[in-house]
C-alpha cells in the first residue's frame, strides 16, 4: 500500500515559505556584502601613496582605490560612504594606504586631506644644485632655505647617511628622484623628510649588495652610473667597469665627476678641463669621488648593488648608431674602438 503522506505534493503555502526563506537568505547575503568593512587583503600591509586630486568625486576616488588594490568591493565602499554621509567630504591629498586597512580606516584617512596640493618631479640624475634651482623656480622653497637645510637637517634617523660629509654635499645622492605631491605651503623640512623617506623605502627594497663597497660608497658608485649611463641594460656593466678599476688601483677617469665640480654648467669636457683642480677630478685623484655626484634612481642603485660580472675596464659612446656604450677589456681594444667610432 502506498503511504499517502509520502505522495503528498507541496502546496502553494510550502512554495511561498520556501521563496520567502530564499529571499531572506539572499537579502542577508546582500546586506552582509554591502555592510562589509573587511580589508581587501588583511595580510598585505604594503603602504602605497594614493593621491586624490582637487575636484575628484567619490566615484573617481573609489575607482582609484580599486585599481590600486586598496579595496576590492566598490559597492560596499559606496554604501559605507552613503550611510556615513561621507561621499562629499573626501578631501584632496596624498595618502599612505594599504590593502590591510578596513573601510573605516581608509575613509577616516580620506577625510583628513590637506587641501590644495602641488606636484613636483625630481628627474633621475639631478644634483642638489639642480634641485635647489627647481624648488626656487616653482616657489616651493628659496635657494637659501634649501642650502640651509642641506647643512643642518637632522639625519640621525637615517642609517644610510652615516659617513656623509658635513658640508654642502651632505645630502647629495639621497634626495630620491621621484614625483611628489605636497600641500601648498608645506614646510621645507617636511619636503626633505618625504624625499629622504622615499630613499629609505627604495633602499630597503635593494637586493644583496655584491659590490664589495660600503653603503655610502655604493651610492657614490650608483651616482656615477646614473650620470654616465643612458639605457637601463648597460647600467650594471658600467658599474662593473668602475669596480674593476678599483680592483687594480686604476683611476676612475669618470668625466661626470669633473663636470659635477665645475662652477659653470657644461655637458661635455674639453682637453683643458681634464686638468681642472678638484677633489672630484677622478683623473687626478685615485678611487671614488668623495661624495655622490647626483641623485641616482632605482635602476642605478640596483646596478651598483648587483653589478655585471665582466672584465671590462673601458667604455665609450657609440657615436655611429647612438644606441649605447661600447666596452673593452684592454687599452688596445679601447683604442681600436676609439678609431672605429670616430674619437
Amino acid at each position: 500500500m502506498t503511504n499517502a503522506l509520502t505522495n503528498k505534493k507541496p502546496g502553494p503555502r510550502t512554495f511561498l515559505i520556501g521563496a520567502v526563506v530564499l529571499l531572506v537568505i539572499a537579502a542577508v547575503a546582500v546586506f552582509s556584502m554591502l555592510t562589509s568593512t573587511a580589508p581587501a587583503d588583511a595580510d598585505n600591509e604594503e603602504m602605497m601613496t594614493i593621491t586624490i586630486e582637487q575636484g575628484e568625486n567619490a566615484n573617481q576616488i573609489i575607482a582609484r582605490l580599486k585599481d590600486n588594490g586598496i579595496i576590492d568591493n566598490e559597492l560596499a565602499f559606496k554604501y559605507y560612504l552613503k550611510t556615513h554621509d561621507a561621499g562629499s567630504k573626501l578631501r584632496a591629498g596624498s595618502y599612505q594606504l594599504s590593502p590591510s586597512m578596513t573601510t573605516e580606516e581608509i575613509v577616516n584617512e580620506l577625510l583628513t586631506g590637506v587641501g590644495e596640493m602641488i606636484r613636483f618631479t625630481i628627474p633621475e640624475g639631478y644634483t642638489l644644485r639642480d634641485i635647489a634651482e627647481l624648488f626656487a623656480a616653482e616657489e616651493i622653497m628659496t635657494a637659501d632655505t634649501f642650502w640651509n637645510l642641506v647643512r643642518t637637517y637632522d639625519i640621525s634617523g637615517y642609517d644610510f647617511l652615516q659617513g656623509c660629509p658635513d658640508n654642502d654635499h651632505r645630502l647629495e645622492g639621497f634626495l630620491f628622484p621621484d614625483t611628489y605631491f605636497v600641500a601648498k605651503d608645506t614646510a621645507a623640512e617636511k619636503i626633505f623628510a618625504m624625499m629622504l623617506d622615499r630613499f629609505q623605502e627604495v633602499w630597503e627594497q635593494m637586493p644583496a649588495n655584491k659590490s664589495g663597497l660600503s653603503s655610502y660608497d655604493t651610492v657614490i658608485l650608483a651616482s656615477m652610473v646614473e650620470s654616465e649611463a643612458r639605457f637601463d641594460d648597460e647600467r650594471p656593466t658600467i658599474a662593473s667597469v668602475y669596480l674593476n678599476r678599483i680592483d687594480i688601483n686604476m683611476p676612475m677617469q669618470c668625466d661626470a665627476t669633473i663636470l659635477y665640480a665645475m662652477p659653470e654648467r657644461k655637458t661635455q669636457l674639453y682637453y683643458s678641463d681634464y686638468e681642472y683642480d678638484s677633489i672630484y677630478n677622478t683623473y687626478q685623484h685615485a678611487g671614488l669621488p668623495p661624495t655622490p655626484i647626483s641623485n641616482p634612481g632605482m635602476k642605478s642603485l640596483e646596478a651598483a648593488f648587483q653589478p655585471a660580472d665582466t672584465e671590462y675596464l673601458y667604455y665609450l659612446w657609440d657615436k655611429t648608431d647612438n644606441d649605447g656604450h661600447v666596452f673593452a677589456k684592454t687599452y688596445h681594444e679601447h683604442l681600436k674602438n676609439r678609431e672605429t667610432y670616430g674619437y
